[in-house]
């Protein structure tokens, strides 16, 4: 069952300030799978510009604005509306049951400290105004977290583009990167490499006709490396184990990236 709470310990709502939300953790905390923030007085998704989740005092979840949020739900299929703002730990389409939908939940009873923060715009209404909501569950000793950590990259001319995965201890369970495009549509193909053994080659063309095939819908100037695109987990990239990762991307022409890693970590490697 899932319970859903009003999440009363919300600070510093106002235009040009970091909203911090702390949520409650140790033996009998409850696992928490997602954050509704319902925005009011005119605030919008734009003008929460970024958001962090901290835990045990660690940055494991570092997002973009709230539009970047709601396009990446857009391609999962996920619902999304003016006037509210989801922060989702789960897989809800995740095929084999529970375990598989809810595996990178945030297991609050595993933590001694979890807080989030929403940067507001400065320029929103002075009436903005910002609740949050969790939908929780039973506590659970699930050692795993879900990240979503971000870097950038400007590649200065087209052709062969190459980056280099975080691994080892920074690596880990990959299931999606999302790669925005700052002009779209410039990727054409990927292809990644483990050591000098290519694991995964596709062109864009052929990837977002696989993705649709699976019920999701790609967006503009988001180039998505979906591993898990038919819902089986199974299908992650362990980058935690390997000792080099590149990522081989063909482009039309240069560009800058904004690249967002989603992978499923230990909490020791918080």
């Amino acid at each position: 069952m899932t319970f859903k709470l009003k999440a009363t310990n919300l600070q510093n709502v106002a235009p040009g300030n970091t909203a911090t939300l702390k949520l409650p953790v140790g033996k009998n905390a409850p696992t928490l799978d997602k954050i509704l923030l319902t925005l009011g007085g005119t605030l919008t998704a734009a003008q929460i510009t970024r958001v962090r989740g901290k835990a045990n005092g660690r940055l494991f979840f570092d997002e973009g604005a709230g539009t970047l949020i709601n396009l990446r739900d857009n391609y999962r299929g996920v619902f999304t509306a003016a006037g509210f703002l989801t922060i989702d730990f789960t897989e809800a389409k995740a095929r084999n049951g529970a375990v598989e939908q809810l595996l990178a939940s945030v297991p609050m009873s595993q933590l001694q400290d979890l807080s989030f923060e929403f940067d507001i715009a400065s320029g929103a209404a002075s009436t903005a105004t910002l609740q949050a909501q969790i939908q929780v569950r039973q506590p659970t000793a699930n050692p795993y977290i879900l990240k979503r950590l971000n870097t950038n990259q400007n590649f200065g001319n087209s052709g062969q583009q190459i980056m280099y995965l975080p691994t080892g201890g920074a690596g880990g369970k990959m299931k999606r990167i999302y790669i925005h495009e700052q002009t779209a549509g410039t990727i054409t193909d990927v292809e990644f490499r483990v050591g000098n053994t290519t694991i995964y080659e596709t062109s864009r063309a052929q990837l977002e006709q696989s993705q649709k095939q699976n019920g999701l819908t790609p967006q503009t100037g988001v180039f998505v490396v979906d591993f898990i695109e038919d819902g089986n987990l199974s299908g992650v990239m362990d980058t935690g184990s390997a000792a080099n990762v590149e990522m081989r991307m063909q482009s039309s022409a240069g560009n800058t990236y904004t690249v967002y890693y989603e992978f499923i970590d230990p909490i020791g490697r918080l």
